[in-house]
Formats: C-alpha cells, structure tokens, sequence
C-alpha cells in the first residue's frame, strides 16, 4: 500500500511541461459546440468536453462530487489554452480537469485505505469497494476522453487500472484479469464471474461488452453487478481498439481486430461457457458486435445492441456536422491522427458503415435485440431496421421522459432477454 499512500504527495504536485488535452488535435475547420444528445451529454460553447453527468451517473459517481470538481475547474483563474473554454486550463496545476479530477480520486483512496484496517466485517469489505471504486472512476474521468498522446491521461488512466484491481479485490464475487494474444501484442481483459469466493468451478454463460468509443472497460461494474450477476452471467470487457489497454491499436474498418482475437482464445478460459456467448454493443461498439455477428456467428448466441451506430453517422454528412467538436477530435485520435480536416474525416469515416462493407445486404444468422431511444439524433428507427436476422429479432424503442428511468429500463431489458436467450 506505500505507493498508493504516497501518491497523493506525487499528484499534488504542479507541473507545467504537459500539453494541454484540447491543443493534442490540430482542427483545420471550425466545429460545432452546442450539441446535445440523449445518450451522449451535452455539449456547450463554453467546455470542450461534453458533460455527461447522467453516464457518469449511471456508472457509480457520485454527482455531487462531479458538481464540486466541475465548478473548481469553471471557477479557475489560471491560463487556459482556450479562455472560451473552461476545461483547458494548461499545465497540471488547480483547474486542469486531469488534475481536480484526480485530486478527487485520491480522496476516495485515502478513505479506502482508511478501512484497509478493518476489512474482516462484511460491511467494512463493502466500504472498500466502493471506494476504491469511486476512486477508479473519478481517476478514469480525469483521463476523458483518453486521448492516446495525452500522457497526463495516460497516467489517471494507470491509477484508474490500480484502484480497479483494488476494488475487485473487495468484491463478493471472484474477477479475473485474462490476457489474448492479437497480432503478437498482449491485450489485457476483465473476467467478471457471477460466482461468489466460496463457490466452486463451474462454466457461466458470459457477455462480451463491446463498448463505444468514450468508455473504458473498467467501466461497467455496476451493469454487471446489478443486472448480470444476479442471473449468473458474467462480463468479458476489453478495451476498444485505441483506448486504453488497447491503444497499441489504430481504430480501423477491421473494428472487430481485437473482439474477434478474443473469440477465438475463448476456449482457453475454462470456467467460460463458450456455447453461450452474448455480444452487447453499445453505441459505437455496435459496429463491433454486429461485424462479429456476421464474421463468427457460430461462436455467438445473440447480440444485443443499444442505441446502435453502423450506418448512417458514417455516411450522412449533415449529421456528421452536428458531431461536438471534441467527438471529431475522438475519432481522429483514434484513427492515430494529430490533425484532421472535416473532409478527411468524412472519408475516412465512410469505410465503417457496414452497409459500405456489404454486410447488412442479408441478414445474420443469430438472434438480434436493437435497443433505442426516442429522439437520439445518432441512432436512428432506420439504423435499427437495417439490422436483420434470419433468427429472431427484437426491436424495443424506450421513451425517454425521464433518461435515468429509461436507462434502468434499457438494462432490465436487455437481461431478461438474455435469460431467455441462454435457458
């Protein structure tokens, strides 16, 4: 436990030698600020990130603390590397957002150590998880939106990983770290088992989270636990390619490079149930989940996709032009570019439809769930109906009156469908 004692001394500690998160991409043209979507944040002429408050929500942050990191950060009088925007506060000092974001990570690590002491109680060993949890989330936050040449997001996201692994230790159920070889290049894993530490070996039926591109595989704990767990399901994350463990790899055409390496190493985990494996696709992730569905449909026992992008955002300019400025700098940063043009990334953007790709032209040969929200401009009723299945396919549209509902609607859902699925 001495580093983690001593980190809060090495991260309090102003540095001014690191480039600022929002000067890492270089914009030829002008873009869009004042976006909104349902699922995605919202975006304001005066951040460059999008506030998502209710993902970070959803997730386990305390909002609360998220209110009092945000207004520190509006609130500094330090330079910024855009005095239009309040996050970019240059150097590692009060203000940056890697930095408040951070500090409050490391207060959730001290109280997590502080109950180190007394962890045979059961109500003790829950404290500490969750806050070594809140601790890997807040640092995970500090890190948005995990830029690959940010190296001060780099670094939240390392403690991010450490704090993870603490609180995992602390869970009631058993979480394994796997590693898969994809082009001779380790990529690291999370099992999450639905079993607890007294019970013994058995195989579970197991869903393999394909997330989007503005989330990390630590982080979905809180789905797991509250809605797979209790079904005896278990979660396979793993980082999208260009995020975090997986940033050794471009974001390509070949979305599934990583997916489809794990896929076929799956046999090798044997408390997995191989005959019963789920894709869940999230945004974005969708392309990747359902690229597999196609590609390895004899290793798939269904897909579930929520708010589904495969087709038109790639394709539709005009909704391209609506993106927040940062998502066009995301999708640079993963495709490794330091500079990017609207027309580049409109051509570039082209090769992901997987109408482009000729893989919608029929339909897959697992069962489907599409999952989507009145509303969200990015994900549309026709992007759901090019997705077709000669089994069956389930299409479910979720009002969106109140989003928090809705989303506690979306996972329950999406787990009784499972259960049906694996019985």
């Amino acid at each position: 436990m001495t580093s983690n004692k001593n980190l809060s001394e090495q991260l309090f500690k102003p540095q001014f030698n690191y480039p600022e998160t929002s000067s890492l991409i270089h914009r030829v043209d002008v873009g869009n600020h004042q976006a909104r979507s349902l699922l995605d944040g919202e975006g304001r002429n005066n951040w460059y990130r999008v506030i998502n408050r209710l993902s970070w929500y959803w997730h386990g942050l305390p909002l609360i603390e998220v209110e009092e990191v945000l207004s520190r950060i509006a609130a500094s009088p330090r330079k910024r590397t855009n005095e239009a925007w309040l996050d970019t506060v240059e150097g590692y000092q009060f203000g940056n957002w890697i930095y408040e974001f951070l500090a409050q990570s490391v207060k959730w690590q001290q109280k997590a150590e502080q109950c180190h002491q007394i962890t045979e109680q059961s109500q003790a060993k829950a404290g500490c998880h969750k806050a070594w949890l809140t601790a890997s989330l807040f640092a995970g936050l500090a890190s948005y939106p995990y830029y690959r040449n940010d190296d001060l997001a780099n670094q939240a996201q390392v403690f991010a990983n450490r704090y993870y692994r603490e609180a995992m230790n602390y869970s009631p159920y058993q979480i394994k770290e796997l590693e898969f070889i994809v082009e001779n290049k380790s990529v690291k894993a999370i099992l999450h088992t639905p079993l607890l530490h007294d019970d013994q070996p058995k195989a579970f039926p197991v869903v393999l989270l394909c997330a989007g591109l503005g989330n990390l595989q630590i982080d979905f704990y809180h789905y797991f636990s509250k809605y797979l767990a209790p079904l005896g399901v278990g979660l396979l994350t793993v980082d999208t390619p260009s995020i975090g463990n997986s940033k050794a790899f471009n974001l390509s055409q070949n979305t599934t490079i990583i997916h489809q390496a794990v896929l076929e190493q799956i046999k090798s985990v044997p408390l997995i149930d191989y005959s019963n494996i789920i894709l869940m696709g999230y945004r974005f992730g969708a392309n990747i989940a359902m690229r597999l569905a196609y590609l390895m449909p004899n290793k798939i026992k269904g897909v579930i996709n929520v708010a589904p992008i495969i087709h038109q955002l790639f394709v539709d300019n005009q909704m391209q032009a609506k993106l927040p400025l940062i998502y066009r700098d995301m999708i640079a940063s993963r495709l490794g570019l330091n500079s990017v043009s609207n027309q580049q990334l409109m051509a570039e953007l082209r090769f992901f439809s997987l109408k482009e790709q000729g893989l919608l032209s029929r339909p897959c040969t697992v069962p489907v769930l599409n999952i989507v929200y009145d509303g969200d401009a990015m994900s549309t009723q026709e992007e759901m109906k090019l997705i077709t299945s000669s089994k069956k396919v389930t299409q479910i549209q979720i009002k969106t009156s109140t989003l928090k509902e809705s989303l506690s609607q979306s996972s329950d859902l999406s787990s009784k469908w499972i259960q049906t699925l694996i019985k």
